[in-house]
């Protein structure tokens, strides 16, 4: 079809002449179909064959495209990442790197859940995600673990509220002081109330929501004072609340889960690059935001 004779195509394919036309018979054979009209020592392509060409053109075509998809493969430029991660970092440090991630890999199929740490070891085990972002203490089995981040919570408190004016909160100042709070499910909460028993503060505790980004929707119209993490205080920087350290320390620590017989593919290891990088910055930020009050 593409170089008109017998001959062309014997040299094209680098055979004899004779080897081609048992090839064509062959195939007419197996297809039960006239592929060519055999006139004056000349193949002319019938209308069957016309149609047929175009298939095979189709096929050909989607063969020669493995080895760009292998290529694809192999630098991460293509496949799929499903991540879960604890909300704290889920609804809007996990969004600004995968904004940045598919605007590098816009061929990549990405989904991220917001679960409950407990629950993100479990799909992390059962292997139903890439990677997981829990909060430490992770007590599960069936993954590997490392250190993400390991940093102490900050004090959430409405500009012009009292406390503001201090550079540094401790338990004491919180006593009769209307709370927001994460549940008591929540590993931040746990600790929080374990440090208030410690010194004999009993919390005065007004509204417990999922969500730190929710404790700050609620501080910042002034309901009470909250604990929340540094990933939460910097989105919310600039927003009518102002952050406090607390002593002494509550360290959110959060890990990177990865299922422990599925290996770590391309295009995770390089999701993972850009989450560092993002979580360096955002550390680094509300460090200064921190040292300037």
């Amino acid at each position: 079809m593409v170089a008109g004779t017998v001959s062309g195509a014997a040299e094209l394919m680098g055979i004899s002449q004779p080897a081609v036309s048992r090839l064509l018979e062959s195939l007419e054979q197996r297809l039960s179909i006239t592929l060519f009209d055999r006139r004056s020592g000349r193949l002319l392509p019938t209308a069957e064959a016309q149609l047929f060409y175009k298939e095979v053109q189709k096929a050909f075509s989607s063969y020669d495209q493995l080895s760009t998809v292998a290529e694809d493969i192999r630098l991460g430029r293509m496949g799929s990442l499903h991540i879960a991660c604890l909300p704290s970092l889920g609804l809007s440090f996990i969004p600004d790197v995968v904004v940045d991630f598919s605007r590098k890999q816009p061929d990549v199929a990405i989904r991220y859940d917001l679960q409950l740490s407990m629950r993100v070891e479990g799909w992390v085990t059962s292997q139903q995600v890439d990677l997981g972002l829990a909060e430490f203490p992770c007590e599960g089995f069936g993954f590997d673990r490392e250190d993400f981040s390991v940093e102490p919570y900050v004090i959430a408190i409405p500009e012009g509220h009292p406390l503001a004016n201090k550079r540094v909160i401790r338990p004491d100042d919180l006593s009769g002081v209307p709370l927001v709070c994460l549940g008591p499910e929540a590993v931040g909460r746990k600790l929080l109330d374990a440090s208030m028993t410690r010194h004999n503060i009993r919390p005065r505790v007004v509204c417990e929501t999922l969500y730190a980004s929710g404790l700050c929707e609620l501080i910042g119209r002034g309901l009470g004072i909250g604990m929340v993490d540094m990933f939460t205080a910097h989105a919310y920087a600039d927003k009518g609340i102002a952050f406090r350290r607390f002593e002494p320390d509550i360290m959110f620590h959060v890990g990177l889960l990865y299922p422990r017989h599925q290996p770590l593919s391309r295009t995770a290891s390089e999701f993972l690059q850009l989450l560092r990088a993002k979580r360096d910055l955002v550390v680094n930020d509300a460090r200064k935001m921190l040292d300037a009050v």
